[in-house]
Order: C-alpha cells, then sequence, then structure tokens
C-alpha cells in the first residue's frame, strides 16, 4: 500500500503572499483545515487554521480592535505558515506514512516528487490515513472479531489457529497483531466472515489458546 494509491492529487493551494483573511475563506469553501503554500511551482510551506488562530491570538492580547483588524487585514500567508514541513513521496507505504506523522505530531502530508523534493504531486491528512486504515481493518463491518492472547509465545503456533478457523469454512477478513503498552506481549485480532464463533473459541481454548470474542 503506498501512498500514489491514496493521496488526493486535486491539492487545493494559495501562495505565501496570499492575505490570510482570503486563506481562511479557501478553507471555509473547501471546508479543509490545511492548505500547501506553494510558490513558482515549489512547495514552501503549509498554513492551517490553527496557526492562524495562534497568530491572531497572539496579536489580540496586546492591541486595540482596531489595531488587530488593520494587521490582519494586512498579515499574509508567509507570516504564519509553517516552513519546516513533513513531506512523504509517492512509493511512502501507508504503514510509513502513519507511523511518521504519529511521531512527528502533524496532521497534513504533503506528497512531493522523489527527484524534485519541492514539487507538490498530491496530499493526506491524519484523517484520511485513520479513514484508510479503518477500511484495511473492517472497523464497523459485520463479522466477528477473536482477540487471541499472547499469541507469539512459543509453543502457540498460528498455523494451529487457522487449521482451526479454516475447518469451520470461515474467511479471515483480516488479521494484526496489537501490543498492550506496558504489558509486554503481543496478541492478535482476527475479523471472522461468520456472525457465530463460538466454536471456533471453543476449539481454540481446547487447544490451550486464551481467546475471547471482542464486541464490534
Amino acid at each position: 500500500m503506498y501512498m500514489k494509491e491514496y493521496m488526493h492529487t486535486n491539492v487545493v493551494t494559495v501562495s505565501s503572499d496570499t492575505l490570510v483573511h482570503d486563506a481562511e475563506k479557501i478553507m471555509r469553501d473547501h471546508r479543509i483545515r490545511r492548505l500547501p503554500v506553494v510558490d513558482k511551482g515549489k512547495l514552501v510551506g503549509v498554513v492551517t487554521k490553527d496557526k492562524i488562530r495562534e497568530a491572531t491570538g497572539h496579536h489580540a492580547t496586546t492591541l486595540s480592535i482596531w489595531e488587530l483588524n488593520y494587521i490582519l487585514s494586512k498579515m499574509k500567508v508567509k507570516d504564519v505558515m509553517e516552513r519546516d514541513i513533513l513531506t512523504v513521496t509517492p512509493d511512502t507505504t501507508l504503514e510509513e506514512a502513519v507511523t511518521l506523522a504519529h511521531e512527528r505530531g502533524v496532521g497534513t502530508l504533503p506528497v512531493v516528487d522523489k527527484d524534485n523534493p519541492k514539487t507538490l504531486l498530491g496530499i493526506a491528512t491524519t484523517t484520511d490515513l485513520y479513514k484508510i486504515t479503518a477500511d484495511i481493518l473492517g472497523f464497523g463491518e459485520p463479522g466477528v472479531r477473536i482477540h487471541l492472547f499472547e499469541c507469539s509465545k512459543a509453543g502457540r503456533p498460528l498455523g494451529e489457529v487457522m487449521d482451526i478457523i479454516d475447518k469451520h469454512k470461515v474467511v479471515i477478513l483480516s488479521m494484526f497483531h496489537v501490543i498492550p503498552p506496558g504489558l509486554g506481549r503481543q496478541d492478535c485480532i482476527l475479523h471472522l466472515d461468520t456472525e457465530d464463533a463460538s466454536q471456533i473459541i471453543k476449539e481454540l481454548k481446547q487447544k490451550g489458546y486464551d481467546v475471547e470474542e471482542r464486541p464490534r
């Protein structure tokens, strides 16, 4: 799974000389919270609603309403944009993009050309990445999820789990590992294409597995 498969290519941008007031209107009109800033075809920053609010809030503490309105009417995107931006390329994997966004605490990932890192090709937000991940993992989809505790523990081969599920002619829609914080173990969540996994759970327990059905 690569960013080129999921990024938005019809990107709304502004220049660094755009007035903040106009940038805010563009955000409202398009129902977005972030705008890549592009000058002469090159990505130079990102402006967000939060950055604008932060900048205007700072001035509001020291100025009269008249002075504030005057300054805001003249303020440009380059005065409030984020210049140190995290970017990815079309060949960045979805997993890597999610990890980078989480580690850096950013809400948007501009996608740039690998050979020309200032050339904007697309964009993805953390909301997009969350939705994509949720779709891949099948959150909210029909079926039953079972939680297999300590699935990587020695003596508990996953192949045996697959055989039991296969014996009941049940399809595994998705499977992923989770590491509960602070517990030092690795669990597995299996999303099964069935409405009743009770017999599968019973047989797994008979084999010594610690397993339970999870609520949807």
